[in-house]
C-alpha cells in the first residue's frame, strides 16, 4: 500500500460518525481493490449526497487528493464539497 492509499484512508476516517460508517468503510474499502480515484469520488459524493459540513482545512485536504489523484478540481463534486465548507 502506498501514500496515497494511506492518504485516502485517512481522508475517509475524517468522516466517521458524520457518515453512516457502514457506507464509509465500503468506500474506503475501494482502496484496496486499487480504486483509488473511486473511493475518493465515493467518499466525496457520500458528503455531497448527505450535505455533510466539512472544515477548510478538510476541503484543502480533498482539494490536495484531487491534484494527486489527477482529477478534475473543478468537478461538480468538488464544487459542491466548497459549499459544505463551514467556519
Amino acid at each position: 500500500m502506498n501514500e496515497l492509499d494511506e492518504e485516502i484512508k485517512r481522508f475517509g476516517r475524517l468522516f466517521m460518525n458524520r457518515l453512516n460508517n457502514e457506507m464509509l468503510q465500503d468506500a474506503i474499502k475501494y482502496v484496496d481493490y486499487d480504486e483509488r480515484g473511486l473511493a475518493f469520488e465515493t467518499i466525496c459524493d457520500h458528503l455531497s449526497e448527505y450535505d455533510v459540513p466539512i472544515t477548510l482545512e478538510e476541503y484543502t485536504f480533498a482539494i490536495e487528493l484531487c491534484k494527486k489523484l489527477q482529477m478534475n478540481v473543478n468537478d461538480i463534486s468538488m464544487n459542491h464539497l466548497k459549499t459544505l465548507v463551514v467556519d
